[in-house]
């Protein structure tokens, strides 16, 4: 499981640090060459692509401090030779995180607190989640997650602009037109429930509730959740992704009112902290936050029927 301290709130996040994350994911997509495709981004960098601010309908999303990325190991293996994919990170700039595992590495930022980068990978690796998979011997790996490998199947694209750093880390080499590919609206709302699930991370839970808000209309999140499910593709990665949205966030849990389940209350604690002062506004959003996950859910199962 993907384990580190977060921020317990949005002051923990900075519009400064998610623009250092985009300048190291696009430095990371170079690392990878033609293999870049095969890259999916997921986790707290995907909001600012898949909801751009339009203030004031839609505002700039928290932010993040990390960068995740979903490899496809299969694919890497049947292309080119990246038996020195170790030494290219580091003539990039990139450093392992510590010396226990080779799937979370980091870029460090003059002046600032490095960007953690986390190597993870779909269930269809050869290993169960929380197993580091090898992609160069042992110098750099990627840890397998849950249902990850969604997002090979259902991601969004965009072109971005972003000043690439140099050699080294050490200044920059100019500004870079990179093509991201990204989970798309249900890919990263499922994959943000069950981590949710799992780690009850106050930054999950507000991430999930901005892009499930801000991504479109109950209506048309429904409407792509029913698209996906028509697939036929990933059906458990679905059910379990419905499940913990319903039982950590929605009403219709016996008889615990919704905006009391953990999901809505981490998410009025990210946005307004835990001061006792804040109580009004926290419980407002967390009525706002079941109220939400609850209809979509109802569309989603209307839907079915």
């Amino acid at each position: 499981m993907v384990v580190h301290t977060k921020p317990k709130d949005r002051s923990g996040y900075s519009a400064v640090n998610t623009e250092m994350c985009e300048r190291v994911l696009v430095t990371l997509l170079t690392t990878f060459g033609t293999m870049k495709g095969t890259l999916r981004l997921i986790g707290g960098l995907v909001p600012r692509y898949l909801t751009p601010a339009q203030e004031p309908l839609v505002p700039e999303h928290f932010g993040t401090s990390d960068v995740d990325i979903v490899l496809n190991l299969q694919v890497i293996a049947e292309g080119e030779n990246y038996a020195s994919l170790h030494d290219q990170l580091v003539e990039r700039g990139f450093r392992k995180h510590s010396d226990t595992n080779a799937w979370r590495w980091e870029f460090p930022i003059p002046g600032g607190s490095p960007v953690l980068v986390e190597f993870l990978q779909g269930n269809n690796a050869d290993g169960k989640p929380g197993k580091e998979v090898p992609i160069d011997g042992e110098a750099v790996s990627a840890l397998v997650i849950p249902f990850a490998e969604m997002s090979y199947d259902w991601y969004a694209e965009k072109k971005i602009a972003a000043l690439l750093f140099g050699d080294k880390g050490q200044g920059d080499a100019g500004i870079v037109f990179e093509t991201i590919r990204f989970a798309d609206e249900v890919v990263f709302i499922l994959l943000k429930a069950i981590s949710f699930q799992n780690r009850n991370e106050p930054k999950d839970a507000a991430d999930l509730i901005h892009v499930m808000r801000y991504a479109g209309a109950p209506e048309d999140i429904a409407d792509k959740f029913l698209d996906h499910i028509k697939t036929g593709k990933h059906q458990t990665a679905i059910e379990t992704g419905l499940n913990a949205l319903q039982i950590c966030f929605a009403e219709g849990n016996d008889n615990v009112e919704g905006y009391l389940l953990t999901g809505p209350v981490r998410y009025g604690q990210f946005l307004h902290g835990t001061d006792a002062s804040l109580e009004d506004e926290r419980v407002r959003d967390q009525r706002f936050a079941a109220g939400l996950v609850t209809e979509v859910l109802r569309l989603i199962e209307e839907g079915r029927n």
